[in-house]
C-alpha cells in the first residue's frame, strides 16, 4: 500500500514539474492576442509635473517706469555723490515701497506729495515744497542732463532693481526710510522721532527707533 502511494506521488510530482511555468521546457503561457496587444501598444504621453517645468528666467522683474523714477531720484538727490551715496538713496526709495505707510510702487513713492490740477497742461502737478523728495516739487524742470552722471544713475538703478528682486541687495542704510542733508542749519522736526542709521556723504539716514 505504501509502495503504491509512493509511486502515485512520484508520478504526480513529475507531471507537475513538466507543466509548471518555472520549468524552462514548459510551453509559453502568454496567449497570442495578449502578445499582439503588448507589441502593438503605443506609449501614452503624459504631462510633466510642475516641478519639471523650467524656471521663468525671462520674467519681467521691473518696468521701464521703475528704472526711470529710481534713476531720477538717484540723479537729483545724489548725482554728485559717491556710489555709496547713490546706493543709499536707492535703498531708502525701495524701503519705502515695502513700508505700510508708503505707496507700493517706486514711481508712487518718488512722486508722493500734494498735487494740484494745472488746466493749461491738463495735468496734475506737485505743489511746490510739499513732496517727499525736494527735486520733484522745487519748480524746476525734471529733465536730467545727458551725460555720464545720468548714464551712471540709470545703470545703477537697473542693477539695484535686479538685485532687489533677487533678494541679493545689501541695504547699507539698515532699513532707513528718511534722510536729510547734513549741512542743514536746522534739522527737520521728524528727525527727533527717528533713529540715525547711517551717515553717508552729505546725507544722514534715519529709520524707526524700533529698527535693529
Amino acid at each position: 500500500m505504501v509502495k503504491t502511494v509512493r509511486v502515485f506521488l512520484a508520478l504526480f510530482a513529475t507531471l507537475w514539474y513538466t507543466t509548471s511555468p518555472i520549468n524552462s521546457n514548459a510551453p509559453a503561457q502568454i496567449w497570442e492576442y495578449d502578445l499582439d496587444r503588448i507589441l502593438n501598444q503605443k506609449p501614452v504621453s503624459m504631462a510633466a509635473p510642475d516641478y519639471y517645468k523650467p524656471l521663468e528666467f525671462d520674467k519681467v522683474k521691473y518696468t521701464a517706469a521703475d528704472v526711470l523714477c529710481l534713476a531720477k531720484n538717484i540723479y537729483f538727490e545724489a548725482g554728485v555723490e559717491s556710489t555709496a551715496g547713490k546706493l543709499a538713496v536707492a535703498n531708502v526709495t525701495l524701503n519705502r515701497t515695502l513700508g505700510a505707510n508708503y505707496p507700493n510702487s517706486i514711481c508712487e513713492v518718488v512722486h508722493e506729495g500734494i498735487h494740484r490740477y494745472n488746466a493749461k497742461i491738463e495735468e496734475y502737478v506737485p505743489v511746490r515744497d510739499r513732496c517727499q523728495f525736494s527735486w520733484y516739487c522745487d519748480g524746476l524742470l525734471d529733465d536730467p542732463r545727458e551725460g555720464r552722471t545720468w548714464e551712471s544713475a540709470q545703470e545703477l538703478a537697473k542693477k539695484v532693481l535686479v538685485n532687489h528682486h533677487d533678494k541679493a541687495l545689501i541695504d547699507i542704510t539698515d532699513g532707513a526710510t528718511h534722510y536729510h542733508a547734513n549741512w542743514m542749519e536746522t534739522y527737520p522736526k521728524w528727525s527727533k522721532r527717528k533713529k540715525v542709521m547711517a551717515s553717508i556723504d552729505r546725507h544722514i539716514f534715519y529709520g524707526s527707533k524700533n529698527s535693529l
